[in-house]
């Protein structure tokens, strides 16, 4: 197998698996209120791992 395929197999999973993770943490999170999880879910189906990385920086980052 081509070394770029393998590569860009296991740079898709890690992304899945981030999105996927915040995407959790985002259903899961009861501090934001209706209309902000509404935003948050339209920037993750929009911007995929990109809105997943801004919701990790601006949300999941800040909680103690």
């Amino acid at each position: 197998m081509n070394t770029f395929v393998v590569i860009s197999l296991i740079l898709t999973i890690l992304a899945a698996g981030f999105w996927l993770w915040m995407a959790w943490d985002l259903g899961g999170n009861n501090r934001l209120s209706g209309t902000e999880k509404t935003y948050w879910i339209i920037a993750f189906l929009l911007l995929n791992v990109f809105g997943a990385a801004l919701y990790y920086v601006y949300v999941y980052n800040k909680r103690p």
